[in-house]
């Protein structure tokens, strides 16, 4: 008997919900539409429920007039950050060399193509039946369905870029092993030459001491007996 009575309570309060909404509009509907004489009319209750009609109107109009201020904003910025992330990554495809496959079932519209293809231009490119081929620039196509891609390539982007980079570091690692051999061996040259240059300068310097010497001991013996000694 308790289990029936809460079910009922459940019920009417269920259908209550909506009760007085729903009346205001019924007698709203009654005035406007309903074969009752101007005579049989209750004034009042016709203006009370015109006035809360209504006002509800407006509100509804209000809360319509926001989001269309609101979804116009979005739409804007919508296409904007799409066209700027195509432009984004075409240098990326094109300086990686890269295009990307996308399933057909990843864009529901195109689900009986053969193949979509993100080439390193940036075009996408729709494979139908019978080889017949579709391609536009990425940024032709609609904000969603540029999402849908960006989805796809990015995960597959990531471990590429992961891939590069490793190949990338591997380049750098053999070029500092080859700098520091050279610029040991350049070293080398550098030192080999300036001890060749120091022995040359020590061997002038002896050859012109031995020369200066040399002039010097001639000159002695090639000058005369002094004038002032006394004949024997």
């Amino acid at each position: 008997m308790g289990k029936k009575k809460s079910e009922k309570e459940a019920e009417e309060a269920k259908e209550g919900d909506f009760s007085e909404e729903r009346t205001d509009y019924e007698d709203f509907y009654s005035f406007l539409f309903g074969d009752q004489s101007s005579e049989t009319l209750d004034e009042t209750m016709v203006e009370k429920a015109k006035v809360e009609i209504e006002g509800k109107f407006l509100d509804s109009l209000k809360v319509i007039n926001e989001e269309i201020l609101q979804l116009s904003e979005f739409l804007i910025e919508d296409k904007k950050l799409a066209q700027e992330l195509c432009k984004l990554i075409k240098p990326v495809l094109k300086h990686l060399n890269l295009s990307f496959v996308i399933s057909p079932k990843a864009i529901p519209l195109f689900e009986k193509t053969e193949q979509i293809i993100l080439n390193e231009e940036g075009r996408l490119i729709f494979i139908h039946d019978k080889n017949k081929v579709d391609s536009k620039a990425l940024e032709e196509y609609s904000p969603e369905i540029i999402l849908i891609v960006f989805l796809d390539i990015i995960p597959k982007l990531g471990r590429l870029l992961k891939l590069y980079r490793k190949k990338v570091g591997m380049r750098v690692n053999f070029f500092e092993k080859i700098y520091r051999e050279l610029e040991n061996v350049n070293r080398t040259f550098v030192t080999s030459n300036q001890r060749r240059d120091e022995s040359l300068e020590e061997s002038v310097e002896v050859d012109g001491v031995k020369k200066i010497l040399f002039l010097k001991g001639k000159d002695h013996e090639g000058k005369p007996a002094s004038s002032n000694a006394k004949p024997i």
